[in-house]
């Protein structure tokens, strides 16, 4: 009897080792259930690309140079007055090489500010920005009224560039050439002059040129018997009407020549013949 105990013992050990040796039961969908050891993995460490460079994250300042600015278009004196058009004002700001980071800036266009900014690169030293002004309707007066500057500022500087206005004026439709020239004299009489008196006699061109032009300068020529003189007007745009005079010293007598008799003439831009004209009257 303890003989069969003892056998069937060795069997029950025997078939326990086996079943131990055939490892882990599967679960249901077919997977190993994992040991303590399986659960743990190792990940092995990040590698960086080939070639790949560490950013800078400081950089070298950015040193601004300067700005140059300009406005296109730049003269007006090829424009007919009324038209419409816009205006580009065009700045470069310069930095020095090596350089990168953002530069703001603050157009002053027109009295009124209109900030921006641009990035440099460190191979970078000029930028170029633009501001355009829509539909600006050209007058006699945009040239006093339109202009421009910019100003820019980084950790290295804040230039302030020039302040940009256009030359010329409008072009008008009226032709600059005169119309006519009238005179007078002054005093209109001389009556009151004893004879043997010296009286001063002012005579006045009145010149008239067409209307609606650009005007210019009339060039005149007095002829004040005997003699001849030069004069000038300078016609501003729109005006229409203008004088030039010449006074005479003359010794008063009961001779024909007294008063003298004067004439004028323009010469430029076209001719136009004024006079002659004299006080009337003789000395007593």
């Amino acid at each position: 009897m303890l003989r069969r105990s003892i056998l069937l013992l060795l069997l029950v050990t025997l078939v326990g080792l086996n079943v131990s040796a055939c490892g882990p039961t599967p679960t249901r969908s077919g997977a190993l259930t994992p040991t303590a050891s399986d659960a743990t993995s190792t990940v092995p460490a990040a590698v960086s690309p080939t070639g790949s460079l560490t950013p800078n994250a400081t950089g070298t300042p950015l040193q601004l140079a300067g700005i140059a600015i300009s406005m296109n278009p730049g003269n007006f004196g090829t424009i007919a007055c009324g038209t419409s058009l816009n205006i580009v004002f065009s700045a470069q700001i310069s930095a020095a090489s090596g350089g990168s980071g953002v530069v703001t800036y603050t157009w002053n266009i027109d009295n009124t500010s209109i900030p921006g900014n641009v990035t440099f690169s460190t191979d970078q030293t000029v930028q170029t920005v633009t501001y355009t002004l829509s539909n600006v309707a050209i007058q006699l007066t945009s040239t006093s009224t339109v202009s421009g500057s910019i100003t820019a500022s980084s950790g290295g500087g804040a230039p302030v560039s020039a302040n940009v206005v256009p030359s010329g004026i409008c072009r008008l439709p009226g032709p600059f050439q005169v119309v006519s020239i009238s005179m007078s004299a002054n005093p209109a009489t001389v009556d009151s002059v004893a004879c043997g008196a010296f009286v001063s006699i002012t005579y006045i061109a009145t010149v008239t040129i067409a209307p609606d032009s650009n005007a210019g300068t009339v060039s005149l020529v007095w002829s004040t018997n005997p003699g001849h003189a030069g004069a000038s007007i300078a016609f501003a745009p729109l005006q229409t009407v203008g004088t030039v005079s010449v006074t005479l010293n003359e010794g008063s007598s009961h001779r024909p020549s007294f008063p003298r008799p004067v004439s004028i003439s323009s010469t430029s831009p076209n001719v136009v013949n004024g006079g002659p004209v004299r006080p009337a009257g003789q000395c007593h």
